[in-house]
């Protein structure tokens, strides 16, 4: 079964979609007709800020911003996610888990992204969360075939696996999210699935 998910979806239009299938082209399938994915893979993520509301409002915008230069020399699409996982632990929907988000490089053609809203330092993520990330976990594994748990941090070890594809060459970045403490203990609650890391 799912676990209680609010279903929130972001803002979509036709400039959207086909600033994204630019991007997929751009990056991973120059061929591309469409936006659909087979999610193999999760990725947690981090907002970096305490707010929700912020974050999925910041989601809706259409484009990225300009001051974000390493990323708008990638696209113009703006970043978003599947998920965002709320400090008590409430799950957020903002898009189907089959439509290819910009969250992750070399892996937005087939993961996931779940974003927690907190940090390491300033809101430090929650135990609800961690429960919350796992619920996840659990039934995106049930209902899609997942072989790899990462978080954003790990992405760039992934450099040599086959699922990693990113055409643009130099287009890499390094991230801090979500943290290995909170990824050794989602990790811990879904060991049973066996769900492999950037090393495997």
């Amino acid at each position: 079964a799912p676990p209680d998910l609010v279903d929130r979806p972001m803002a979509w239009s036709a400039e959207r979609e086909q600033l994204m299938l630019d991007y997929r082209r751009l990056h991973s399938d120059p061929d591309a007709a469409d936006l659909t994915i087979t999610p193999k893979a999760i990725v947690l993520h981090y907002t970096a800020g305490g707010s929700a509301k912020n974050t999925m409002r910041y989601f809706d915008r259409t484009r990225i911003e300009g001051d974000r230069k390493a990323l708008a020399k990638g696209g113009a699409a703006n970043v978003s996610a599947h998920f965002v996982v709320d400090r008590d632990g409430t799950i957020y929907q903002l898009q189907p888990v089959t439509r290819m988000a910009r969250h992750c490089i070399g892996l937005n053609h087939v993961a996931i992204g779940v974003e927690n809203v907190g940090d390491e330092d300033r809101w430090p993520l929650t135990d609800a969360q961690v429960e919350a990330n796992v619920a996840l976990i659990r039934w995106l594994a049930a209902t899609h075939p997942i072989s790899h748990l990462l978080g954003h941090h790990e992405a760039m070890d992934m450099r040599d696996h086959p699922l990693f594809v990113e055409r643009v060459a130099g287009y890499r970045n390094s991230k801090p999210d979500p943290g290995a403490a909170f990824m050794a203990r989602v990790r811990a609650g879904v060991e049973d699935l066996a769900l492999r890391g950037p090393a495997d």
